[in-house]
This record gives C-alpha cells, structure tokens and sequence, in this order.
C-alpha cells in the first residue's frame, strides 16, 4: 500500500513539475503610461527621469526589454532613487492622460516623440521634454544595458543642468 501511495506522489510530482518546465513564461509588466501629468509630478518630486518604453503586442525585443532591462531598473534601489518606468504601446488608441492633462494615446505619444520603431525607450523629464536620444532597438548584439545606462546618464546630466 505504502509504495503504491509513492509511485502515485512520484508520477503526480513528475507531471507537474513537467507541466511546469513547458508552460509559457511569465510576461514581465510595467505600468501603463496612463496618466503623464501625474507620473511628471512624481519625477519632478524625486528629481528623477521618466521612462517610457514604447513596444508592440507580441514584440519579442519589446519583451527582452521590458524584462531585462526596464521591469528590473524599475525595481532596484529605494523608491525615491530610481527613475518612473511606464509603457506606451504604439498601436494603442486607448486613453491616456498627457502631460498637459489632456487626452492622447500611446500611437498619439509616440508620434508626437517621433517614434519609429518598437521598441523604443524615451527619456523625459517631468514636463514631457526629452533628457537623451530615444534607445531604439532591440538587444541583438548583447550591449542593450551598456545603451540604457549612457542614455540614463546623458538624461541625468541633462536634468543636473536645468537645476
């Protein structure tokens, strides 16, 4: 009896944890940039720049990003020290709330950056205006994050100068 209660654990573990080795992964999230003004505020308050990664549905380079780079720079250090990170899909008529408190979209926003490609990582300070070069492109040749950390850099120099 005991060893048949075994095998059945054994073979309900097994499939389980074989389900699980070939399920699809996670998507890494950000916040939606929704609503600009506020996000302005808050980057504003801490001294901070704001991110915005503009990406596609189903954008494989758009999920490198988003899940190696962004969802991580995001999370590291304490609140107040790290830059907003939002996302912007470019294909999207859905609401937002731009800078100025008025309506706009992510295809909107990103036509008003001149966004070309997805995905696409823009650097603004708390009034919508540009600290860096827009990152476009993604992680084909394994140099992304040494990108984003000279695009942050320039963007931090940037609002060191307007203080």
């Amino acid at each position: 009896m005991a060893a048949a209660a075994i095998a059945v654990a054994t073979a309900l573990a097994c499939a389980v944890l074989g389900a699980a080795a070939h399920a699809e992964p996670v998507r890494a999230v950000l916040p939606a940039a929704d609503d600009l003004a506020r996000d302005g505020r808050t980057a504003v308050q801490r001294g901070m720049p704001l991110v915005i990664l503009f990406s596609l549905p189903g954008c494989a380079y758009c999920e490198v990003v988003r899940r190696h780079y962004l969802v991580p720079l995001a999370n590291e250090g304490a609140a107040g020290e790290r830059p907003l990170v939002r996302e912007a899909d470019l294909s999207s008529a859905t609401p937002l709330r731009g800078f100025d408190g008025e309506a706009a979209s992510g295809s909107a926003l990103g036509k008003r950056y001149g966004i070309r490609v997805a995905p696409s990582v823009l650097v603004l300070d708390g009034r919508g205006r540009q600290l860096a070069p827009v990152l476009e492109g993604g992680d084909v040749a394994g140099m992304y994050g040494a990108y984003l950390d000279d695009t942050l850099a320039a963007a931090r120099r940037a609002l060191a100068g307007k203080r």
